[in-house]
């Protein structure tokens, strides 16, 4: 079991990512579009990826503090604080965006998630590059997502702009 939860919690940037993608297409499934399928996408990635991951990252960095910072490779400090509040920003920001549904703020809130996280990708990649950090949570699926997840949120955005009337707003 503790295997499994470390496979769960060292992944989870990459499972929350999964579940919005096939939860997308499961809410589409009977009138299909590209259009309609970006719009839920979008808005399961608001819950799942924002949201959800969000706030496990809060968690982590604010108890786990660290825990994470050598998984990261990364020296603990008083910071850990200030990325765990940067993550129930994300959190919040990804849960209202699901309960409001309103275009323009599931927009800001993708803008403020991506612009973090694709910087926080280049990030890991310039750790890798100037001090050869290969820690699990520097260089594993936290590079890739963090790279990834931005630019698909930035295509599902365009392709979604069509469907803007189903969202209020």
């Amino acid at each position: 079991m503790g295997s499994a939860l470390a496979l769960l919690l060292g992944h989870l940037d990459l499972w929350t990512l999964v579940i919005a993608l096939i939860g997308a297409g499961f809410a589409v499934r009977r009138s299909p579009s590209l259009a309609r399928w970006s719009e839920a996408t979008l808005l399961w990635i608001a819950f799942w990826v924002l949201g959800v991951n969000g706030l496990a990252g809060f968690l982590m960095h604010l108890l786990l503090g660290p825990f994470i910072a050598a998984q990261i490779g990364w020296p603990d400090s008083p910071f850990q604080n200030e990325v765990a509040y940067a993550n129930l920003t994300i959190a919040i920001l990804g849960f209202s965006s699901c309960w409001l549904r309103r275009r323009d703020y599931l927009l800001a809130a993708m803008v403020a998630y991506g612009s973090w996280i694709f910087a926080d990708g280049v990030g890991h990649g310039v750790s890798l590059v100037a001090t050869g950090n290969w820690a699990p949570s520097n260089v594993g699926t936290i590079l890739y997502t963090d790279l990834f997840t931005p630019i698909l949120v930035a295509v599902l955005l365009w392709l979604s702009r069509a469907e803007r009337t189903r969202l209020k707003g």
